[in-house]
């Protein structure tokens, strides 16, 4: 119980932070090259998804017939590791949101990584676990709202590190742990 207490104002005190993230973030690499983090909600007719990428790319010269000088081309580039994680919100009442945190993951030798949350038809619904002060308790099967995503990318011995995040997600104001 102590714990989920100095978890949860610990949360409170950073969440607004969150809110200040971007959608995406590019960061330079040495070698003239670009990392892509971003996070995504993507609502189509038919299909939804939440979740977050990183794209690593790189420059490489090349001569194409239409060029009359050398012209320059972003092209991908692999990075030793690339680790995203992603924290998904559903917002219960207004101001207070249910907390579910993915295990990251881990691509190696690559260079995009992807996680997400997907569904055919009206929106994603993930199980939140259950939590929050007595006598209500939140969770089960919710629409999730919003993400914020972390992404750790090792690339030519450098490492970088971005927070995106998309949708709706805590400024201020309760969040509910398990």
């Amino acid at each position: 119980m102590k714990r989920t207490a100095v978890f949860l104002a610990l949360l409170v005190a950073f969440s607004a932070a969150y809110a200040d993230h971007p959608s995406s973030v590019e960061s330079p690499v040495d070698d003239d090259g670009l990392i892509k983090s971003k996070s995504f909600n993507t609502n189509l007719i038919i299909y939804r998804s939440i979740g977050g990428s990183t794209e690593v790319k790189g420059k490489e010269k090349k001569r194409k017939w239409w060029c009359v000088w050398l012209c320059k081309r972003r092209v991908n580039k692999d990075a030793e590791s690339i680790i995203i994680t992603n924290t998904y919100y559903s917002e219960v009442s207004p101001g207070v949101f249910a907390v579910l945190e993915r295990n990251p993951k881990t691509c190696t030798n690559t260079s995009s990584c992807r996680q997400r949350e997907w569904a055919f038809g009206v929106g994603v619904k993930l199980t939140f676990p259950d939590g929050g002060a007595s006598p209500t308790t939140i969770g089960g099967l919710l629409p999730v709202d919003g993400v914020i995503t972390q992404h750790s990318i090792l690339v030519d011995g450098q490492s970088s590190s971005a927070i995106t995040a998309a949708g709706k997600h805590p400024d201020f104001g309760p969040i509910i742990v398990n």
